[in-house]
């Protein structure tokens, strides 16, 4: 005995069983927005980071440069 199977599907509520209703995207746009501007501000984040190490490097080699140079005039004025 076999019988059609009975689905109840209500598309306006957003609900569906049989898989092949037209249903409105489930994603929230807003989100997508919130996701976007995260990305954009992690990125500028990364970079300020790696700017900032980028410039300790100089910084701590600029001084090593300077500490060198002050003992080679201090040995040739002894």
């Amino acid at each position: 005995m076999t019988r059609p199977v009975s689905y109840a599907c209500d598309p306006a509520q957003g609900y569906c069983e049989c898989g092949r209703c037209a249903l409105p995207p489930a994603r929230n746009i807003d989100l997508d927005a919130v996701a976007n501007l995260n990305r954009a501000t992690t990125a500028t984040a990364m970079c300020l980071v790696l700017i900032a190490l980028l410039l300790g490097i100089f910084a701590a080699g600029l001084w090593r440069t300077e500490q060198v140079h002050k003992a080679i005039v201090a040995e040739r004025n002894v």
